[in-house]
């Protein structure tokens, strides 16, 4: 299972495959654009220009193509999602080719050259998926994997409903004993498919029998892992139990002073960079606020932070000014066409511009750019009253934008509350400069199509 995740999150091969292909088209095919225009205008090509405009090629086609969710498993396999999808993601790259041509002097390729390439790419990402599904199908038959564990895991990972379809696994119950399991493999061997994997709780190994029951195993090709670890990177969270203190204290991220310097050197040096580059942004929506409700600009709440200490969060302002005393009632969370919002508040949150002025809280060290959501105190009261073990998503800074913010509904963070604490855990678990990266990569996606955890 490890050689399918990156930085933390699990890739589908067939997702790593198509990008691998269609990076290697984009950089051939745009050196060759660049050439064959060079050619047509009869202009010396230097070495530094042609490495800058198949950058700006190729990084505009893969930018594209991740924020139009291209490389989603849903749309690995041909249909009609998938050609929507691509016709979408062309026709918004014509747009940006056709703004860099005329509005600026950066892309130096003629336009009919231009959409001629647009054309082949498209020939080319729908022909290669094609063969890439039909090659995936046979070359990578479904697994049979055989689950040993307790009766509760079986229901917090959901294994009879869950087939694991983007792993290519199918997951099977052998039981809560090793005695089940053994019985199990020995009555029933016609498994489909049939089994190769064996996944076990390795709380189950301290049994004596274990030995002998691991020694079959190798004998019926069986090859046997932990089943926590794989569940942990199969569904993207932490099995919670007993052993989240242990697993949790130690992890690189909460134990290395060396990495959390260099998380605070990265998240200062963005957020400076952020504040200047979205200054005009800032001016723009303070002006639209006042002038469509009185009140202050900024709207400022009591959260809590790292180890369990209180903190006052920056937002732009959304809502009617005392809308939380007009309501008769603490309410901390907002639902859809909810009467408290403004107009422009709606605009904002729908792009999480609101959400902005948190660099200034990354800026003053009480938050990261990536990390666990921070909760009002209200909610931390009650959220560690019903779950057990909540205090320890505080051993990490929290974050403007995190694992379970792009993967859970956070408006129902409270309701939903085991399935965000999980995956909360499992982040932290394992924090990372590319867990980090691709965490940040994927909520500029979420912002952009709309389409993802709200």
């Amino acid at each position: 299972m490890k050689e399918m995740s990156v930085g933390g999150i699990y890739i589908a091969p067939r997702s790593l495959i198509a990008f691998s292909a269609e990076f290697l088209w984009l950089m051939l095919s745009a050196v060759a654009l660049v050439l064959i225009n060079s050619a047509a205008t009869k202009e010396p090509v230097s070495g530094i220009f042609l490495l800058g405009q198949t950058a700006l090629l190729v990084g505009t086609y893969l930018t594209i193509f991740f924020l139009m969710d291209l490389y989603a498993q849903e749309v690995m396999t041909p249909g009609r999602a998938q050609l929507l999808g691509l016709a979408q993601a062309l026709a918004l790259l014509c747009v940006v080719f056709g703004i860099l041509k005329i509005g600026t002097t950066i892309l130096q390729v003629d336009p009919y050259l231009a959409l001629v390439h647009v054309l082949l790419t498209a020939i080319f990402v729908v022909c290669a998926r094609i063969v890439i599904d039909r090659v995936a199908i046979s070359a990578r038959p479904m697994i049979g994997v055989g689950v040993v564990g307790a009766g509760s895991l079986q229901q917090a990972l959901s294994l009879e409903r869950d087939p694991l379809r983007n792993l290519d696994l199918r997951l099977y119950w052998l039981g809560d004993s090793i005695e089940d399991a053994e019985r199990k493999l020995s009555e029933n061997s016609n498994h489909s498919p049939a089994l190769g994997r064996l996944v076990i709780d390795r709380d189950l190994l301290d049994d004596p029998g274990s030995v002998a029951f691991l020694q079959r195993c190798r004998l019926r090709g069986l090859n046997v892992e932990d089943l926590r670890s794989f569940a942990e990177l199969a569904y993207g969270k932490v099995i919670l139990g007993r052993h989240l203190v242990s697993s949790l204290t130690t992890s690189r991220s909460v134990s290395s002073s060396m990495d959390r310097a260099i998380r605070r050197a990265r998240d200062l040096s963005i957020a400076c960079l952020g504040l200047v580059v979205t200054f005009p942004i800032w001016l723009l929506i303070s002006l639209v606020i006042k002038l469509e409700s009185s009140g202050p600009v900024l709207f400022k709440q009591e959260r809590i932070g790292e180890n369990g200490r209180p903190f006052r969060m920056y937002k732009f302002r959304s809502m009617y000014l005392n809308a939380r005393a007009a309501k008769g009632k603490e309410e901390w969370t907002t639902h859809e066409a909810d009467p408290r919002i403004t107009r422009v508040g709606s605009m904002i949150r729908r792009i999480h511009l609101d959400e902005l002025p948190q660099l200034i809280n990354v800026i003053r060290g009480e938050m990261s750019l990536v990390g666990p959501r921070p909760f009002h105190p209200a909610h931390v009261e009650l959220l560690d009253s019903l779950v057990q073990y909540f205090g320890l998503r505080h051993l990490a800074m929290p974050g403007i934008t995190g694992w379970s913010q792009i993967t859970c509904d956070y408006d129902a963070s409270v309701q939903n509350r085991e399935e965000v604490f999980a995956r909360d855990l499992y982040y932290i678990k394992h924090a990372g400069f590319l867990f980090d990266l691709l965490i940040m990569l994927d909520t500029i996606r979420v912002c952009v199509s709309r389409r993802g955890a709200r």
